[in-house]
């Protein structure tokens, strides 16, 4: 068995490469370990990285401040 290695660069392409594989019925894997972070994910990382973490609020205490104010 050959293997080929495709590298797309969105999710429509990914959509258009898996529809195409499964009408012409050649059977492909999906390798999700080779995940890439958008340029967006990136910028949203860096803010948080560059606030103050006292400002944080521990897991814990929002998650019941969310039930008590929203009855989650």
């Amino acid at each position: 068995m050959s293997t080929i290695t495709i590298h797309l660069k969105n999710k429509e392409e990914e959509t258009l490469m898996e529809n195409l594989l499964k009408k012409m019925k050649i059977s492909f894997e999906k390798n999700e370990d080779d995940f890439e972070l958008t340029d967006e994910m990136k910028r949203v990382i860096d803010e948080r990285k560059a606030k103050n973490h006292k400002e944080f609020t521990p897991a814990r205490d929002f998650l019941k401040k969310m039930k008590k104010n929203h009855g989650i």
